[in-house]
């Protein structure tokens, strides 16, 4: 019990007092409101420009088969079910983020698109069958999944988008029913807005009532939302262009995020620099981080079947913007720090679990790398896989990336599906192109020091004086790993793809006072 006070204490204690405010507002049914009423008159609905690179990003679009879909079987994070539509939306036998899933609608583009390169009218017809069984079965009294603010943010979006393709070929009894939902949970979320999470979901509320409003011809949300909008980018986008929850995939959801905004305001003759200026830092950190790469690095919660391809992002802001990525090698501001030599590519962490106030999507990561050569992953950290499941506390275990931890002690105290109570110190004491020293103080302020070179061969030491130390290195090519010290080859657990998980060879080694590992290139 008294360990258990101990979690809730540091992990609350780094928590805004506007959080806490928010989530006891919460606990008690109380809304959390915009700041003004939604206008009443719902009648002035108007597509907005889409994003085309976007929604049809034919990497996005294959997880979805739209045949597959023709034949009421969806598959979401590799995992498939029969689904005839018109039955309860929430399977037992599925994850809570497969569930998530569901509801978000992501699967609508693959039939749009189907049905504008054939023109068969199935494709069509078997996505108003989907909307009308989702109203129909998902009243707004029932809450669940479906009216989670989150999931209610990201559904407004891509119904949007879909109305903007297809409003024209709809028959108009279901595209009045279609806008009264939309309507109906536009006026959910300007009440229900996710202060007391902050983060990714305040950023996708904000996001999705600037377009509906835009939508709506609601102008009043608009002015007030945007201006809560830019407050937000400030303080989630930092000035390294990163996002502060430091995952690479969060980070290019995001920037997808700021490109819709930004495409649909210029459409309304409402540009804004102020949005659009982030756009080209936030690219170069997406171009810089997975440029050549296979699949985007697995720092905090990543995964590669999320966000929208690295292609897309990059073509939407040439095509919108006319900004061309940049490549850059250091992140100060985010602790990133990429390195090359030939066709092998290393991405470092040096950087802080994530912002003290909402790491819920952080890592034991502190002084982990990834390496590749041409653009395939070689030594991994392991993923993420889900969030509310058993293997969640492993996924974010120092065990399970390639770092080091001290006499045994977890990195930070990692909880719950996104808790994090004590938690680690990172700074760099110096980089250059071939290296960088890191010093690490563990949640017991024990202290750490990794060098990490890169020049002919990957070199990494590890040193703190008179205490055990223990490193890891995960295998996911066919490489050799030289090590001083005890050496253990274990097999373990990786998840490039969130729903998916294999076995890789993993090498643990130990030693007092000073370890090293390196790879001859």
């Amino acid at each position: 019990m008294l360990a258990k006070l101990g979690l809730y204490a540091n992990t609350i204690k780094l928590m805004k007092a506007s959080q806490l405010y928010y989530r006891i507002r919460k606990m008690m049914k109380m809304n959390c409101s915009v700041g003004c009423d939604v206008s009443s008159d719902a009648g002035q609905a108007e597509p907005i420009t889409t994003v085309p690179e976007l929604d049809f990003d034919p990497v996005f679009v294959e997880r979805f088969p739209a045949d597959e879909i023709l034949t009421d079987k969806i598959t979401i994070l590799h995992t498939s079910k029969e689904f005839h539509w018109n039955q309860k939306w929430h399977f037992d036998d599925k994850s809570a983020l497969w569930n998530f899933n569901l509801h978000y609608f992501e699967y609508l583009f693959p039939l749009i698109d189907a049905y504008r390169k054939t023109d068969d009218r199935n494709y069509l017809d078997k996505s108003v069958e989907i909307i009308n069984c989702w109203i129909d079965q998902n009243p707004q009294k029932s809450g669940g999944e479906g009216w989670s603010p989150y999931t209610v943010d990201l559904r407004l979006t891509n119904w949007l988008s879909y109305y903007s393709y297809v409003n024209e070929d709809l028959d108009t009894k279901f595209r009045e029913k279609l806008l009264k939902s939309i309507y109906e949970q536009y006026v959910f979320l300007s009440c229900h807005l996710e202060k007391d999470i902050l983060g990714n979901h305040y950023f996708e509320d904000l996001k999705t009532l600037i377009l509906c409003s835009l939508f709506f011809h609601d102008d009043s949300v608009l002015e007030i939302s945007l201006k809560a909008f830019r407050k937000e980018c400030k303080e989630e986008i930092l000035p390294d262009g990163m996002h502060f929850e430091l995952s690479p995939m969060y980070h290019k959801l995001i920037l997808e995020g700021m490109i819709r905004v930004a495409v649909a305001l210029r459409e309304r003759g409402k540009p804004d620099t102020e949005i659009e200026h982030y756009l080209q830092p936030m690219l170069d950190v997406a171009w810089s981080f997975e440029e050549g790469l296979e699949r985007v690095p697995l720092f905090n919660d990543s995964g590669n079947n999320v966000a929208k391809s690295l292609q897309a992002l990059v073509t939407s802001g040439k095509e919108h913007f006319e900004i061309q990525p940049v490549y850059k090698a250091k992140f100060e501001n985010s602790g990133f720090y990429i390195f090359k030599k030939d066709d092998w590519k290393l991405i470092v962490d040096a950087g802080q679990p994530g912002p003290t106030y909402i790491p819920g999507h952080a890592h034991c990561d502190a002084g982990s790398f990834e390496l590749f050569k041409a653009g395939k992953p070689v030594i991994v950290n392991c993923g993420t896989y889900a969030y509310q499941c058993k293997e969640r506390s492993f996924f974010r275990s120092t065990a399970a990336h390639n770092t080091v931890m001290v006499n045994d002690t977890e990195q930070s105290q990692c909880w719950g599906a996104f808790r994090m109570a004590k938690r680690c110190k990172v700074s760099v004491k110096s980089a250059t192109e071939k290296s960088i020293v890191i010093e690490l103080i563990d949640q017991k302020k024990q202290r750490v020091t990794r060098n990490i070179q890169m020049n002919d061969s990957l070199m990494i030491t590890d040193y703190s004086e008179k205490n055990k130390l223990t490193a890891f290195i995960h295998l996911a090519g066919l490489i050799e790993v030289d090590i001083t010290g005890d050496k253990k080859n274990l097999k373990g657990n990786y998840a490039p793809d969130y729903g998916e998980m294999s076995l890789i060879d993993v090498v643990e080694y130990s030693g007092v006072g000073e370890i090293s590992a390196w790879v001859n290139f």
